[in-house]
């Protein structure tokens, strides 16, 4: 999945370089810096810190969402991503994430929901797009699986959606289209030989 955490405004980033004021949004700008170089237990406890300052602010259980996500604690980051809906039912990403975190405790019906939520809100959503396509590849459709990472491809020609593709193709049983992938994904494949075999069976 990916982050959807919101980049800091220039106020935020203005404030972190000022003597650190023990606020709500003071934490979350630093746990959100601590976050983006790794270190994950500091970000998690200011994050922490800025729900327990404010429980209003919305953007901090966003961010501590994720990061529980990243942590596979999807229990947890679902229950952070609810709090983040009722204050706004209409984030496409925040459905993104909830319909990820189910799919990746194999809840896929209930993931497979959220996902289409997502899409609905915005149909341009690439991670949800992804995400339903590993759904697709987790229950055995890779036609289906197919489908959707061709939709994202478009959006966005990303390396790993292209291998994402491929290894939907080969489970399908499409080498040639799978070999095609590997490569924009920039994997080296060396059965060439055994593809074109496969592709002129086919035909």
């Amino acid at each position: 999945m990916k982050k959807f955490i919101l980049v800091l405004s220039a106020v935020c980033l203005a404030a972190c370089s000022m003597p650190f004021q023990k606020t709500s949004l003071a934490y979350l700008a630093r746990g959100e810096m601590y976050y983006k170089t790794g270190k994950l237990k500091k970000a998690l406890k200011d994050f922490n810190k800025a729900v327990e300052k404010d429980n209003y602010n919305i953007e901090a259980y966003a961010s501590r969402g994720t990061l529980l996500y990243d942590l596979q604690q999807y229990e947890t980051a679902i229950s952070d991503f609810n709090i983040v809906l009722q204050a706004d039912p209409n984030r496409s990403e925040v459905h993104s994430a909830i319909g990820a975190a189910l799919a990746a405790q194999g809840k896929f019906k209930e993931g497979r929901e959220s996902l289409l939520k997502a899409l609905e809100l915005n149909p341009s959503n690439v991670e949800a797009i992804c995400s339903l396509g590993g759904i697709y590849y987790s229950t055995g459709n890779y036609k289906a699986a197919i489908e959707e990472y061709t939709k994202a491809i478009k959006l966005r020609p990303a390396p790993q959606i292209y291998f994402a593709r491929a290894v939907s193709y080969t489970a399908y049983g499409k080498e040639k289209e799978a070999l095609a992938d590997y490569r924009a994904a920039g994997v080296e494949v060396n059965q060439p030989e055994k593809a074109e075999a496969t592709d002129k069976a086919v035909k």
